[in-house]
């Protein structure tokens, strides 16, 4: 069971009810199985949508404390947890050790029935997003279920807390599907399995080639199809070679416009 506690941690921001109300929305559409809230975001988002388990800091038995618990045998400390505490413990790891999420994954798949995380990861938490995909992932929540409402999400976590999400964060960042290393790139388009946790359609996310210095063959063929651009193999080597050139030179990826131009001038 998943409790999420990411509107119990917004108690000291300016409140928006609208985005808030929104973003309660999306946690019930995540179908976490219960969602925290203050007693002021419960005055706040009242009347409250129709579900199944809000539930209110403290009134559950909490397990605190064990940041550390991967760097020894974390397995018979959980044992230990449950066996001091019962089977009824929430589990709420935090991330003092950067590792709060696995912890949360560890103890569910060892057997743990609660556990507490919150949306990004805020406050200090697991992060939710990342729990119910490795959950998914393990058989443990519902394999069907996809979370293309994710990108919407996280925009308007960013608007309600006014952090921004890192680009490489699993699961909700923006280039967690860009590609440009020229190997890579040539094995995702022929087995995608073997790169990436699973498809990014699930968390409404695409795969982007991206041009640059570190590119190859196989990139500037994809990069052509996706723009439907005819192109003679004999060409590719001298776009390829323009294309690193362009990239070294401005120190950064290729825009599609740039990539156009560089085509246009060597197809001349």
């Amino acid at each position: 069971m998943i409790t999420d506690k990411t509107l119990s941690c917004l108690d000291n921001l300016t409140h928006n009810k609208s985005d808030l109300s929104q973003f309660l929305v999306f946690l019930i559409k995540m179908e976490v199985d219960a969602i925290e809230l203050s007693e002021q975001m419960h005055k706040l988002l009242s009347p409250l949508p129709e579900y199944p388990a809000y539930t209110r800091p403290g009134e559950k038995k909490r397990l605190q404390g064990l940041d550390d618990a991967l760097c020894g045998d974390y397995l018979h400390t959980f044992a230990e947890a449950k066996k001091s505490f019962g089977d009824d413990i929430e589990f709420c790891p935090t991330n003092g050790f950067h590792c709060a999420t696995a912890l949360a994954a560890e103890w569910v798949m060892s057997g743990g029935k609660n556990v507490a995380s919150s949306f990004g990861g805020i406050g200090g938490f697991a992060a939710t997003e990342e729990l119910v995909m490795i959950l998914r992932m393990n058989g443990l929540r519902k394999a069907d279920k996809t979370y293309d409402f994710f990108p919407e999400m996280a925009k308007l976590f960013c608007k309600i807390t006014g952090q921004d999400i890192r680009q490489n964060k699993p699961i909700i960042g923006e280039r967690i599907f860009h590609v440009e290393s020229g190997v890579h790139v040539d094995g995702i388009l022929k087995q995608p399995e073997r790169y990436e946790p699973f498809p990014p359609e699930i968390v409404g996310q695409r795969r982007k080639i991206v041009l640059g210095k570190q590119s190859g063959t196989a990139s500037i063929r994809a990069k052509l199809s996706e723009l439907n651009v005819q192109c003679a193999e004999e060409h590719i080597p001298h776009i390829l070679e323009q294309v690193k050139a362009k990239a070294l030179a401005k120190n950064g990826a290729i825009t599609e416009r740039e990539f156009a131009e560089i085509v246009k001038e060597c197809l001349a």
